[in-house]
């Protein structure tokens, strides 16, 4: 039997995907027994796959594109008649199906290193829409925001989880809280955050799932502010803190006397593992760490790796890695093209929002797999052109890794500030009258 070339098998992948998540078609139609119930041109496969590798054209431009320049083919008023049907939720299936089968399953030193960020999604202007829709004022126009938070795989540059919230509403620490309880990783995780996930909640979290953690902390306020640790630059701290919602006879004298220790929790914070005027206890293990990142620049996380595998440098070296999600974030949005959706209505921007997560993925899967020099990496833009039109079967699986190979781009290592260019100047021009 013939191996398959990666790319091939990176694609196939995705179409089981497909396959398998629309054999329970009920999950993914919004009128079971009704929509795709026929055959036609569309058929919910070929919606699924032309959602995840459409480009930035106009719709009539991508069907001709993907179905052929017929005057058979597919209007654009079927295409969004037949996209109406799918719920949303269809595409997020497809997503953690896609994860599940292709995505490998990189570590650094057995550890998986995974990302936690989010970022606001501009929408395009729609008062009528209730989810995305912000008012500042009576004086202002309405403007249109959703917030993506995402989990992202460090070691293999691809997304594993998503959370989209409208902004009026949005809670980070929730939306973080769903990603890890939900994940089926194992093994050996340890997650990296900005200090924007700092709370009781999300490290007890990850201390029940049993996932190791590092979390930037916030320097003059929140959890270090009440934290019994040396005055120095820099330390290593192992702390033990106590939880309770009550103040009891019992309480009170063990809050008073050991304020480092024992911290009560108000009724209005999330805290998942004790209950209102539940009476117990709850403890967190975890490390207070402090180390320079420039000359006379320290930050702090919070850690519960142990200290003599991974003693501060180390933690250092790890933190240093989280950029990658702000990359990719980068990526996502210009290159795949998430800052510039063309759909107005919830449910369309949320199948657009997966499938862009979707195309990320199959796209970085296949252009990572080459080696490449230290000195070097993949120019992103060119390879997910690539990527695409392989999807679209323009480019045969053996000439994918070769093309995307003769486009790679210097890493130049060191550099602080962006280059400087001289801005062109006007000219003017003056017209004499004869």
């Amino acid at each position: 039997m013939i191996k398959k070339a990666y790319p091939e098998q990176v694609r196939t992948a995705l179409h089981q995907a497909i396959s398998s998540i629309t054999a329970d078609l009920p999950a993914c139609v919004k009128r079971p027994g009704q929509d795709f119930s026929r055959e036609r041109k569309l058929s919910l496969h070929t919606m699924l796959l032309m959602l995840v590798g459409m480009g930035g054209n106009s719709l009539s431009k991508e069907l001709y594109d993907w179905l052929g320049y017929s005057s058979e083919t597919a209007t654009a008023s079927a295409f969004v008649q037949q996209r109406d049907k799918i719920r949303p939720e269809a595409l997020k299936l497809l997503f953690h199906e896609f994860t599940r089968l292709a995505v490998p399953k990189n570590s650094l030193q057995d550890y998986r290193l995974l990302a936690v960020d989010g970022s606001d999604l501009r929408l395009p202007s729609n008062s009528n829409d209730g989810f995305s829709s912000i008012r500042n004022s009576e004086d202002s126009k309405n403007y249109n925001l959703v917030h993506l938070d995402a989990m992202y795989d460090l070691m293999g540059k691809v997304y594993v989880d998503a959370s989209v919230q409208s902004k009026k509403g949005m809670n980070e620490h929730k939306a973080l809280v769903s990603m890890v309880d939900q994940s089926e990783i194992s093994g050996n995780v340890i997650a990296i955050m900005d200090r924007g996930y700092e709370s009781f909640n999300n490290i007890a979290h990850f201390q029940e799932k049993s996932w190791y953690y590092i979390i930037r902390a916030k320097e003059s306020y929140g959890i270090i502010s009440r934290l019994s640790l040396p005055n120095c630059s820099e330390y290593d701290e192992e702390i033990t803190l106590t939880l309770t919602r009550r103040q009891t006879k019992e309480t009170l004298p063990l809050l008073k006397a050991y304020p480092h220790r024992y911290r009560w929790i108000q009724p209005h914070t999330t805290f998942d593992f004790i209950k209102p005027k539940d009476s117990k206890f709850y403890d967190l293990h975890f490390r207070a760490v402090r180390f320079a990142i420039a000359d006379g620049v320290y930050e702090t996380v919070y850690t519960n790796l142990n200290a003599e595998d991974f003693p501060p440098e180390k933690i250092k070296q790890l933190y240093n890695l989280r950029w990658g999600i702000e990359t990719s974030f980068k990526e996502l949005k210009y290159a795949v093209g998430l800052a510039s959706l063309h759909s107005k209505k919830k449910d369309f921007i949320l199948q657009e929002i997966f499938a862009r997560l979707i195309l990320y993925n199959y796209s970085s899967i296949i252009m990572h797999h080459i080696s490449i020099p230290e000195d070097l990496r993949v120019n992103f833009p060119v390879a997910l052109n690539i990527c695409r039109q392989f999807l679209r079967e323009l480019i045969p699986a053996v000439q994918v890794l070769k093309l995307i190979g003769k486009h790679l781009s210097p890493i130049r290592p060191g550099r602080k500030f962006p280059r400087y260019q001289n801005p062109i100047s006007a000219v003017g021009f003056q017209y004499r009258i004869i």
